[in-house]
């Protein structure tokens, strides 16, 4: 039963036996079965043959078929071979690719059964009573909206289910999502709290039976995993549900004995189907060549066609009347008198001329191979298979090998132009490490301090010391063992308690707090207890009443906890910037930041701690109003995000931390190695502006001698970039513009060649010298002082200082576009991205001066900015480059599929990115191998593959045409039919080996010899010269063969 509002759903739940009406409305819903299959016997046939028939030589064959089938069987024209010639052969091309086709999808509908027809329990209402509690076996594709599942430790849930009892304490469940997202973390569920004070209502299994009629009001079927908005009516109370009650179809439950959970959603309606989509169909960039190539194959067979039919009308005017052996009608009357063998002769009048140009475009058919798809098809497959198995990608230590999730865009490998990377689990190994902590006006480093930062670090054993005291270092220690969402889980081999995270972050700070002694020894749903024997302050237990949780957009979390002694107090930690706006001004802030400034300049990732005190009175008329948001059914995430910004203000800075985040194997050698390829990366980071840019120098996407370009807003002021872009493109058309007007007066004016040199080495130096000035242009030897300052923003990067006299425009014929320097790179931040992004006039600026720089960074973007920087260079940069974005987590999803290749790389951050990309790999490294030698190999190798057919069918096509001259251009064919249907079967082993086998060159080779990438990055192996000369090479051949035949038969 629908709600009246199309955004929400009413259901009734089964905690009493249903009305007629009731399971009327039930079976409203859709079933719990679940098809991945594109076809089913009927639409089988429909279907697939019109996916075949999207492809342009498959509709050019048939309508050549048709066009046989009119001129064999109707007077309109004559056909020189008779329909099945090709026919046939397309035949058998769509019921190879039909056949494929069908036991792909095969195996889909038998991987589908297996999982509806697998087995679990369901509560039967009927048949219990409170003292026996009845469960029947039902096929999941049988479970229906309002039934009460069981689910038993370690089985995985069948629908979407609202948490109503579990075994465990406060009916908390543990799930994995490793299905969904990939985490394998312990996550928690609660049951929703339909009894008093906010609490379960279930002791028992039973209590659920026999309450009478029940409902809940959800949102409609949606693909937002992480989010679920309900309230549900149950014993005359109407309680709020949200994800933290929803178990997950997919996910498994873990640790915990069984638990009963309301099904809200099933089969398609799943978050898990809803969000699972089938993938966007890429194009590789060499089909559309071959596309074009089709359609500039089938103008030369209709020039071919019409010259031969010009031909055969200069021959008819000439030679017409002495035809008379032909039974032409013109010639009837020049018959010898002497004969009478043509008495009986059934004289034909002339054909027209038009309809032989139908007669010769059907005779030149073969011009187009039709093997073409199936051939490229193979070796496309080929490729794939080679990337699956190739040993020198397979990660030993995850075990994990590299897969190719699409195989038709194997040779975009070996195009690529433009590489987006995500930096943590990308570039880096996503294994956080505490390493510093800044606490009031000290910084702690975990063993020797090895920095030059301008301060003296202290051991972190002293950090503990001073938490003993209370003051800061405790509130430190509390906030780090607190405020987060770790879960507990035993080793069931050691025994010992592990701490589970939903990021690595998370867990390397728990851990850090265990290890300076204020350790999480138990936790419940209402409670965490501590152990901070380690600072002297024995067990302590904190009541934790509320958790606002992180979120891209807030990009903080923050608990509010009670102490034993009715202390309230709120922790929150989050991005500095963030943090730092809604804290209170203290004495220790230029202390941190000079901290924070030092850790970044070392590559460390850095999060802002503040805590904030309430009264017990306070405390609880701030919950009150949370609790309202919780419990709002309509605007509740609006209503939270509100109570939240109430609390998060006026907090209390009370320390901040650094994580190292490795770099991964080999990194560096990589990105050097991909950048000599003349591939440009561009690295999209969460991340602060210097820790991206000390991380840059570290895996060498900045060079030493690199000129930075910083691209901030001065003092938030958004009409800044608009400012720095324009004085930027202005510097550098100056810079050209003065270029090429040296050469001018070089060559107009030789006698004045030294007057001119010093006129033009003035004038240029001046702007350049203000550009290593103002683009903080600083190199890696310089004084870290410099670096210092340049990470606290005294250098922005702003054109404050160039000459504004200078003139604007550029040069006629010269392009910034055409400039590129191995010497410079592009800094910006997100606020900055913010602004540009939807400006067309500085899009068009931005990409302007990054296509001039080697390298781009950009900090502090989202996800979404990610996503559409990826598609501003793919679809502004002229000609249209190929991009590949690479990337490890949720929030690369969005730029692996806007880029024409995507890459997932199967890290610590869930399977989604990996999912949602057309190649998998375990490392960074594997990239190099990936495009170097597995992209360059399958694009030459298609490139000769397409380049032969399409060369054998020219030869074939020309002699046919040569032959005409030999047959009075009457459209009769040279061969027998059998020749032609059997033409490109019997020649297509040759092109197929070529696809799938040739190696040009050795892969040390072209992992030393970096320039060779190049003929597929500039296109150099299938192109409209490069096909003329195969199309040459194919028209000479057909003269020497046929003229020599012809000699020698003749």
């Amino acid at each position: 039963m629908e709600a009246s509002s199309e955004m929400w759903r009413t259901a009734c739940v089964r905690t009493a036996p249903f009305s007629q009406q009731e399971e009327a409305e039930c079976k409203k819903f859709t079933d719990n079965s679940i098809s991945t299959g594109k076809y089913n016997i009927i639409t089988f046939w429909g279907k697939s043959l019109f996916e075949q028939f999207a492809r342009l030589a498959n509709i050019y064959f048939l309508v050549i078929s048709m066009m046989m089938m009119v001129g064999t069987y109707t007077d309109l024209y004559d056909s020189p071979l008779t329909p099945w010639t090709t026919l046939g052969p397309l035949s058998f091309v769509l019921a190879v690719s039909m056949f494929k086709e069908g036991m792909e999808d095969i195996k889909r509908h038998k991987s589908d059964a297996t999982i509806n027809s697998t087995l679990t329990s369901v509560l039967d209402v009927e048949s219990s009573t409170p003292e026996d509690v009845v469960y029947v076996k039902k096929k999941w594709k049988d479970v229906k909206v309002g039934d009460i599942v069981k689910v038993n430790n370690n089985e995985d849930i069948p629908a979407d289910l609202v948490l109503l009892y579990s075994t465990e304490e406060e009916s908390v469940a543990y799930i994995e999502t490793a299905n969904i997202d990939g985490e394998t973390n312990l996550k928690i569920r609660n049951a929703a709290n339909t009894g008093a004070n906010n609490s379960p209502a279930f002791e028992t299994a039973s209590a659920i039976l026999n309450n009478g009629s029940s409902s809940i009001v959800y949102e409609t079927p949606n693909p937002y995993i992480h989010t679920f908005t309900g309230t549900l009516d149950f014993m005359g109370k109407k309680t709020p549900v949200d994800q933290g009650n929803i178990l997950l179809r997919g996910a498994t439950l873990r640790n915990t004995r069984f638990c009963l959970g309301a099904c809200v959603y099933t089969g398609s309606d799943t978050k898990i189907v809803q969000n699972s989509r089938q993938s966007r169909t890429k194009l590789a960039n060499i089909d559309s060549t071959v596309n074009t190539t089709i359609y500039l194959i089938m103008f030369a067979q209709c020039i071919l066609s019409a010259l031969t039919m010009v031909g055969y009308t200069a021959f008819e005017a000439r030679k017409g009347d002495e035809m008379w052996y032909l039974c032409n009608g013109i010639a009837q009357d020049n018959v010898p008198a002497n004969t009478t063998l043509y008495n009986s002769c059934t004289w034909e009048s002339s054909s027209d001329a038009w309809g032989y140009f139908f007669t010769f475009f059907i005779l030149y058919n073969n011009f187009i191979p039709i093997s073409l798809y199936v051939t490229v098809e193979m070796c496309n497959y080929a490729h794939a298979h080679y990337i699956d198995n190739d040993l020198e990608m397979y990660d030993e230590e995850q075990d994990v090998p590299a897969a190719a999730r699409t195989s038709n865009l194997g040779s975009d490998l070996g195009q690529v132009e433009y590489i987006f990377s995500d930096k943590t689990g990308t570039l880096t190994q996503n294994v956080m490490r505490f390493q510093k902590a800044s606490v009031g006006t000290a910084s702690y480093a975990v063993g020797e301090d090895t920095s030059d930062a301008p301060f003296a670090c202290l051991p972190m054993g002293k950090l503990s010391d001073e938490a003993r005291g209370g003051g800061d270092a405790y509130h430190f220690l509390a906030c780090l063992g607190l405020c987060h969402t770790i879960v507990l889980d035993e080793n069931e081999e050691t025994g010992e308690i592990e701490y589970k995270a939903e990021s690595p972050d998370e867990e390397a700070l728990v851990s850090a707090a265990a290890s300076l002694g204020f350790s999480l020894v138990e936790r419940t749903s209402a409670s965490m207890t501590i152990d901070a024997d380690g600072i002297g302050q024995g067990k302590k237990k904190f009541t934790v009443h509320a958790t606002i949780p992180f979120d891209s957009a807030r990009k903080r979390m923050s608990v509010l906890v009670e102490s034993e002694g009715g202390k309230f107090t709120l922790y929150s930690k989050g991005a500095d910037n963030i943090m730092l706006e809604r804290a209170k001004k203290s004495k220790s802030l230029e202390h941190m930041n000079q901290h924070l400034s030092a850790y970044a300049s070392e590559g460390l990732r850095t999060l802002v701690l503040a805590k904030k005190d309430f009264s017990a009175g306070d405390g609880k008329a701030w919950l009150k109003k949370w609790n309202g948001a919780l419990s709002a059914t309509e605007g509740r995430a609006d209503r939270m995000a509100e109570v939240a910004a109430q609390v998060e203000t006026g907090l209390d800075l009370v320390g901040a931390t650094a994580i190292e985040d490795a770099l991964q194997e080999d990194v560096a050698n990589t990105i050097a190695d991909l950048m000599k390829c003349g591939i440009k990366l561009w690295v999209l980071t969460g991340d602060k502006m210097e820790t991206a840019i000390n991380i840059g120098y570290s895996c060498k996407v900045l060079q030493e001698d690199m000129t930075l370009i910083k691209l901030q807003a001065i003092d938030g002021d958004p009409e800044s970039i608009a400012r720095q872009l324009g004085k930027l493109v202005q510097h550098f058309g100056q810079v050209t513009r003065l270029a090429k007007n040296f050469f001018e007066v070089f060559n107009e004016r030789l006698d004045d060649t030294k007057a001119g040199f010093q006129n033009f080495k003035k004038r240029v130096s001046r702007p350049l010298r203000a550009g290593s000035r103002l683009f903080s242009g600083k190199s890696r030897g310089e004084s870290e002082e410099g670096r210092s300052r340049e990470g606290m923003g005294e250098s922005s990067g702003t054109l404050e200082n160039i000459d504004e006299e200078t003139e604007t425009i550029l040069p006629e014929g010269v392009d910034l576009s055409q400039l590129e320097s191995q010497h410079m790179a592009l800094i910006i931040d997100g606020p900055s991205l913010a602004h540009i992004l939807g400006d067309r006039e500085l899009e068009r600026q931005l990409l302007q001066l990054a296509c001039i720089c080697k390298a781009v960074i950009a900090c502090r973007v989202s996800p979404s900015q990610k996503a559409l920087i990826v598609r501003l260079v793919k679809k502004n940069v002229s000609p249209t480059p190929m991009t590949l974005a690479i990337g490890d987590g949720a929030n690369d999803v969005g730029m692996i599929q806007e880029a024409q290749v995507g890459v997932g790389i199967s890290g610590k951050e869930g399977r989604q990115a990996v999912n949602s990309s057309d190649f998998a790999i375990a490392q960074f490294r594997f990239l190099r191998r990936l495009l170097m030698v597995h992209g360059r190999w399958n694009y030459r190798r298609l490139c000769k593959c397409i380049l032969y057919s399409f060369y054998k069918n020219i030869v074939l096509t020309f002699m046919l045409f040569f032959y005409g001259f030999m047959a009075a251009f009457s459209g009769k064919s040279l061969f027998e039919d059998m020749v032609y249907s059997g033409y490109n079967f019997f020649l297509g082993m040759p092109p197929l080996m070529i696809g799938m086998f040739d190696k040009d060159m050795s892969q040390r080779t072209m992992l030393r010899f970096h320039r060779v990438y190049m003929s597929g990055r500039e296109r150099m192996d299938l192109n409209v010269p490069t096909l003329a000369s195969w199309m040459s090479q194919g028209v000479f051949d057909a003269i020497l063969i046929f003229f020599m035949c012809y000699a020698v038969v003749g």
